[in-house]
C-alpha cells in the first residue's frame, strides 16, 4: 500500500511540475526610421508558426500598451489598456486574434531559428508606424493629436 501511495504522489508531483510556455515575449528596439520601427522579438509556441505569431502579438502589444525602451515610442501609444480593450473589443479581437496586425508588418526576419527545447523563436519585425497610427486614428483608438 505504501508503494502505491509513493507512486501516486510522485505521479502527481511530476505531472504538476510540467513546463508551460511563457505568455510574454522579450521585445527590444532593433532599428528605427521615419515611418518604420524594427523590433527584435522573442516569441513562444508549440510550433514555429505559433511562436512567430506570438512574437508578432508581443511586438504590437508592447508598442501599443507598454512602449518600447530606447525608441521614440518609449511610452505606450494607447494610454489605458484595460479601458481601451473594454470599449473597443471587436477592434482588438480582429487586430490580435484574427491577425489584422499583419497589415502593418513590412518585413519579418528570423534571427534565431525555432528552438524545440524551449519552444521559442527570435525575429526582427518591421512595423509601418505611419499606417498603424492612421489605422488607430480611423478606428478611434487614438486621437489625431496626442495620445489616448
Amino acid at each position: 500500500m505504501k508503494k502505491y501511495l509513493i507512486i501516486l504522489i510522485s505521479s502527481i508531483f511530476i505531472y504538476g511540475c510540467g513546463s508551460t510556455l511563457p505568455t510574454t515575449g522579450e521585445v527590444k528596439k532593433s532599428a528605427e526610421n521615419i515611418d518604420t520601427l524594427t523590433l527584435n522579438v522573442k516569441g513562444y509556441g508549440k510550433s514555429e508558426d505559433e511562436a512567430k505569431n506570438h512574437a508578432k502579438n508581443q511586438a504590437f502589444s508592447n508598442l501599443l500598451f507598454r512602449g518600447v525602451p530606447n525608441s521614440s515610442y518609449s511610452k505606450a501609444m494607447v494610454g489605458n489598456e484595460d479601458q481601451s480593450r473594454k470599449s473597443n473589443k471587436s477592434f482588438y479581437k480582429n487586430f490580435f486574434d484574427k491577425m489584422d496586425l499583419n497589415k502593418f508588418i513590412t518585413d519579418i526576419n528570423i534571427t534565431k531559428n525555432y528552438n524545440k527545447k524551449d519552444k521559442s523563436i527570435i525575429c526582427d519585425i518591421t512595423i509601418n508606424i505611419k499606417s498603424l497610427r492612421a489605422h488607430l486614428i480611423d478606428n478611434k483608438i487614438l486621437r489625431e493629436w496626442g495620445l489616448n
